[in-house]
């Protein structure tokens, strides 16, 4: 709905509650000269896009507003050009929806809209109704209505928001005649049977409409082309069933049809072959610099705030956030996963420079740098376990299983015919799976329409902090529950430099790589490291940055521990965790992210609840390439 109809809406309300609502159809004219047009409001159980969800009408639904004093209005306004009461409209459910039969009154207006409806000037239609009982499905992405409360009006407009339903012109002498056969029919006890195939939609689209298929994603194209074919062979067939040639109009339709599904062909195979490169991107993890340049460049048109905006005020993404919404849908279903939101970013959009490596040698080689939005760069900020160097493995896709060393081998000295000795080497494996991170967050209507790329990066630095966070909890977790790290102290000891020296002795002692090692503390092993760096007098642990020669890295997400009754009782303990990350753990993300946008639930307050969404999971590859220490005290 436009803000004419959003006007109307308010006026509505006000007069029959707040509940009223507003839906649009199709519309258009046959060629005949007396005032009738008839069509369908509403067709049953097809799906329809209202931007912020999607919305069906169940078979029943108008059970009980048949006898309603319902309008024919021209947008929902001015004098009525027919009326149920008069009998000048009539209403009927039949097994395709709502149809209607508007007499239009012979007035200026009436004779004025009948021409603009033959024209093709207008072509589509709605209703006003008011919802008594509805569905919704299990991701409230899609709502069913099953029984409207009050029917008010139903209006020739000038935009659609339901494309399905038609209204065309008649002429009266032949929907006489049409009443009078099936009367017939009926009397002689057979079947009723249609005596002409129903006229297809026929769609007047705007002139800019080469512009228009520009902002189109590849389904969206393909829907619009698919709309074009459906209507120019129903046109043919509604010509072939009525006995006649197609009018001059038909005739015009259909060449304009066949232009346009032209048009799209060309749109759709430039659409295919772009969407297939960021594909194969995605894929193998590499890319060339133009395709990087085509990745940069989406990004570069993203917005957070554009695309929350139109999608709590009812409007189809358009653009970059289309673009990649379609993208990060498609790549969902190829994993087996389903998006909950309306907005989505696919995993190729959140690689950072790095991530690509069009050459060997230094990190990013090739890679070309452009201005990146504050949204995207934000929501690419790794989390702490990355930082340190965990494996990260983008774009997973299914269940992944990789070989694990539980106990590594040894060998043995022997004489030239001495027996051999078993190596000792047991191996097992780990299993990634998706695992749904989810948080969400409230902003204000103003702060979204405000826009710009400060509001991005406002809202995708708390998204993503959220979502690291949870990341990085279950990652130290895992770790410190799991038994086969080395676990060097347990309990209540005092952190000194030996237990540093002991872990990583017992990294270096089970074959872990002691280059590219680091530390990781817990809030208070952290101030206990420093409060033993400032007393000691020689060879101070902390130094240049470095503990004990290694990187050291204090996080939250690292947990403290409680100390034994021993040493106080529930007094706070240390835990401290040192190893190479990039050899222990291993970090799988499947797909990207994905946003839903709840412009209700707090639009008393004037706010919009964003709810983000990724999947994941993490575990130990090589779990004594790291070591523990826990519950350490002053």
């Amino acid at each position: 709905m436009d803000n004419k109809d959003d006007k109307r809406t308010e006026e509505l309300r006000s007069q029959y509650g707040e509940n009223v609502e507003l839906r649009t159809a199709e519309v258009r004219a046959a060629g005949d000269d007396a005032l009738v047009v008839e069509g369908y409001a509403s067709n049953f159980d097809v799906e329809y896009d209202l931007g912020y969800f999607k919305e069906t009408v169940a078979r029943g639904a108008f059970d009980d507003v048949m006898q309603d004093d319902v309008r024919f209005l021209l947008n929902h306004t001015g004098a009525p050009l027919a009326r149920t009461t008069n009998g000048t409209l009539e209403l009927s459910v039949d097994n395709q929806g709502l149809k209607y039969r508007a007499a239009l009154a012979d007035t200026q207006d009436g004779r004025d809209l009948y021409k603009l409806i033959k024209r093709g000037d207008i072509s589509q239609s709605s209703f006003a109704f008011t919802i008594e009982a509805d569905e919704w499905s299990e991701d409230r992405s899609t709502r069913t209505i099953t029984k409207v409360g009050k029917l008010l009006d139903t209006s020739a407009v000038t935009y659609p928001a339901s494309p399905t339903a038609s209204v065309y012109a008649r002429n009266m002498a032949e929907a006489a005649q049409e009443v009078e056969d099936m009367k017939e029919e009926q009397v002689a006890a057979e079947p009723v049977e249609e005596k002409r195939a129903e006229p297809a939609t026929i769609k007047t689209e705007p002139r800019n409409f080469t512009q228009n298929i520009t902002k189109m994603t590849l389904n969206d194209l393909k829907g619009q082309r698919n709309a074009n074919y459906e209507e120019f062979v129903a046109i043919g067939q509604k010509a072939d069933s009525e006995g006649r040639v197609m009018t001059e109009a038909e005739q015009e339709r259909c060449d304009k049809l066949d232009g346009m599904m032209q048009d799209l062909d060309v749109k759709i195979k430039h659409k295919t072959r772009e969407q297939d490169m960021v594909a194969r991107m995605a894929q193998s993890g590499t890319a060339g610099a133009s395709e990087q340049r085509e990745v940069e460049r989406v990004n570069g048109s993203f917005s957070l705030s554009r695309a929350v905006a139109a999608v709590a005020n009812g409007r189809n993404l358009e653009g970059a956030e289309a673009e990649w919404a379609s993208e990060a849908s498609k790549e969902a279903r190829s994993q087996g996963l389903q998006m909950a939101g309306q907005i989505a970013i696919p995993s190729i959009a959140l690689r950072t420079a790095d991530d690509f490596q069009a050459t060997t040698g230094e990190a990013g080689a090739g890679f070309v740098p452009t201005v990146v939005p504050a949204a995207i760069e934000a929501l690419r900020a790794p989390t702490v376990v990355e930082g340190l160097g965990t494996t990260v493995i983008r774009n997973a896709t299914g269940n992944l299983q990789f070989p694990r060393v539980s106990t590594k081998a040894t060998g043995t000295g022997a004489t030239e015919v001495a027996s051999d000795s078993a190596s000792g080497l047991d191996m097992d494996s780990l299993t990634l799976s998706p695992q749904r991170v989810a948080a969400n967050t409230k902003y204000s209507k103003q702060l979204i329409l405000q826009g710009g790329g400060e509001v991005d990066a406002l809202i995708a630095n708390e998204l993503a902090a959220a979502m690291n966070a949870y990341v990085d909890d279950y990652a130290f977790d895992t770790i410190m529950a799991s038994t086969a790290v080395n676990q060097v102290v347990t309990g209540d000891d005092v952190l000194d430099a030996g237990i540093v020296n002991d872990m990583e002795t017992a990294v270096l002692a089970d074959g872990g790589n002691l280059a590219g090692a680091a530390y990781v503390m817990s809030p208070k092993a952290y101030a206990l490291s420093k409060a033993l760096a400032q007393v000691a007098s020689v060879n101070a642990l902390w130094e240049n940055g470095q503990f004990n020669m290694y990187r050291g890295v204090a996080t939250p997400y690292l947990v403290n521990s409680t100390l034994d009754a021993a040493v106080g009782g529930s007094t706070v303990g240390g835990n401290m965790i040192f190893g190479n990350f990039a050899q222990g753990g291993i970090l799988a993300y499947f797909g990207g992210i994905d946003l839903l946008v709840d412009p209700y639930s707090d639009a008393g307050t004037a706010q919009i609840a964003l709810h983000v969404n990724r999947f994941f999971d993490f575990d130990l590859r090589q779990p004594q390439a790291l070591a523990t220490a826990t519950k350490l005290s002053a």
